[in-house]
């Protein structure tokens, strides 16, 4: 009993951390701003579904990066940034979204094992650097050439 009523809580912080993530919007970033982000004017702040989008497009057997995605989703919004918290904030809550809540938000049912952190896999994904390496291998991926 106390077990499912922790996966329900779980599954209901989830739920409001994505029902509750702000839209995407465009920020002017003053000079120190600016300067701690690696420079630019303008950085894109990306949705959920935004974030899910760009992840879905990645085709099987390929890989992207964190930075891969941040580029694509500046690039979609014609500014030089893309935030670099929420994309990996945004990757990771869908990475672990639960299998139930995947059935009823399809389109944050991603391909999250395509997208690399730095190059590599990450230990922060579900099943850890062995589950994210043993589903590229099956996609073709050849991991000695990311890892």
């Amino acid at each position: 009993m106390a077990s499912q009523k922790k996966d329900l809580t779980v599954k209901n912080l989830i739920l409001e951390k994505l029902n509750n993530a702000p839209k995407g919007i465009i920020e002017r970033l003053d000079e120190i701003k600016s300067k701690r982000m690696g420079g630019g004017s303008t950085n894109y702040i990306p949705s959920v579904a935004e974030v899910a989008g760009v992840i879905n497009s990645i085709p099987k057997g390929q890989t992207r990066t964190i930075q891969d995605l941040r580029a694509e989703l500046a690039r979609l919004h014609n500014t030089d940034l893309a935030c670099p918290a929420k994309v990996l904030k945004y990757w990771k809550w869908m990475a672990n979204l639960p299998d139930e809540l995947k059935e009823v938000y399809h389109n944050y049912d991603i391909p999250w094992w395509r997208v690399l952190k730095d190059g590599k896999p990450s230990r922060h994904m579900p099943g850890g650097v062995a589950q994210q390496k043993k589903l590229l291998e099956s996609e073709g991926v050849v991991i000695d050439k990311i890892a």
